[in-house]
């Protein structure tokens, strides 16, 4: 070991805090903190967090945080990979109807076609044949509209007591969208882990003042989210409330349209 985490174990066990009095200072989970004093930092989001634990962490400590990051940085090499594990767009499995569906209007296009050549064929034969047409009926007059039957124009564009009045709230126009659209806002730096109609999940860090569009059929889930203060979610349109207070984790939040349809 590099030598940080032995210096963050000593400052503790000097300070005679147990783990879970840890836990209640610092805000950092107990898993976390055995990783940091192991060097573990494996089971940790990333790098990002990794450095904003340490530096946490050193400061209820009463170490010096730079030191401990100086540390931490000669025992780990450059990190060179991007941030996100998956794809910007999400790519979707053709539905199994497909096939079918291209059959089926196959089929109803040579049966027009078939139609449209037995009409061709029918009035060729009709051509040959002499014929007269009958004299067209003369148009009809067209009446005069005098001001007393002429339609009036409000000023106001008030409508009539006939006019239907169209109730459209912010939920019912939610719910009626195709899909899925959830807008994620990033307030603060966080981690997140997604997955989509069941497909494989994506994790990724954000930093504040990002934004993420995820796009679904029937759900969205999101596995995990870490600093869950630090994210607001808008779906088709619609603002969620807050998921949890800055620097919690929460778990297995999931994203249907029954959430659409409630006040």
């Amino acid at each position: 070991m590099a030598g940080e985490g032995q210096m963050l174990r000593a400052a503790r066990e000097e300070k005679k805090w147990s783990f879970m009095d840890t836990e209640d200072t610092t805000k950092i989970r107990v898993r976390y903190i055995q990783a940091l004093e192991e060097e573990d930092y494996g089971i940790l989001p990333g790098a990002t967090y990794v450095k904003g634990y340490l530096r946490t962490y050193a400061k209820q400590l009463g170490l010096n945080p730079d030191e401990i990051i100086e540390l931490y940085n000669d025992s780990i090499a450059p990190e060179a990979g991007p941030v996100l594990e998956s794809p910007n767009m999400l790519v979707k499995a053709r539905p199994l109807w497909v096939r079918p569906m291209i059959i089926g209007s196959m089929a109803v296009l040579a049966i027009v076609l078939a139609i449209a050549i037995s009409v061709n064929q029918s009035g060729k034969k009709v051509a040959d044949s002499p014929y007269s047409p009958p004299a067209l009926p003369s148009a009809p007059k067209a009446e005069a509209v005098t001001p007393e039957t002429s339609p009036t124009k409000t000023e106001d564009n008030t409508p009539g007591p006939n006019s239907p009045v169209v109730s459209n709230p912010e939920n019912v126009v939610a719910a009626t969208q195709d899909g899925l659209t959830a807008q994620l806002v990033f307030t603060q730096l966080c981690w997140i882990e997604v997955r989509v109609d069941g497909q494989p999940p994506f994790q990724g860090t954000f930093t504040a003042g990002t934004t993420k569009e995820v796009k679904g059929t029937s759900k969205i889930e999101l596995l995990t989210v870490g600093n869950a203060g630090g994210l607001s979610v808008t779906l088709n349109g619609k603002a969620l409330p807050s998921l949890g207070k800055s620097g919690a984790v929460v778990r297995n939040v999931v994203l249907t349209s029954d959430i659409l349809k409630s006040p």
